[in-house]
């Protein structure tokens, strides 16, 4: 499975790279380190709630990128799809 219909864009990656970096950001917060901000937890708690959304939007862009691609089948895309959803539950 290679994917590649909306090549060479590959947008899902661009979406966990997001979330990957919002992460590292968090860390950081409030630590005093160059370049770090200084949002109050009430902020840092609503996005590290949407971090797991970010990640399955991600996912989901994958599978879809697949289905364009011939990679899945309509059967084996929803399986996949029911999969990622129950992953995020």
């Amino acid at each position: 499975m290679s994917g590649g219909h909306f090549y060479p864009d590959y947008a899902y990656h661009k979406v966990s790279g997001f979330a990957y970096e919002v992460e590292q950001e968090i860390e950081n917060n409030n630590t005093g380190e160059e370049d770090c901000h200084n949002f109050s937890p009430e902020v840092i708690e609503y996005i590290k709630s949407q971090i797991p959304q970010m990640y399955k939007v991600a996912e989901i862009m994958r599978a879809v990128d697949y289905l364009y691609a011939a990679d899945h089948g309509e059967d084996s895309f929803m399986k996949v799809v029911k999969e990622i959803e129950e992953k995020y539950l």
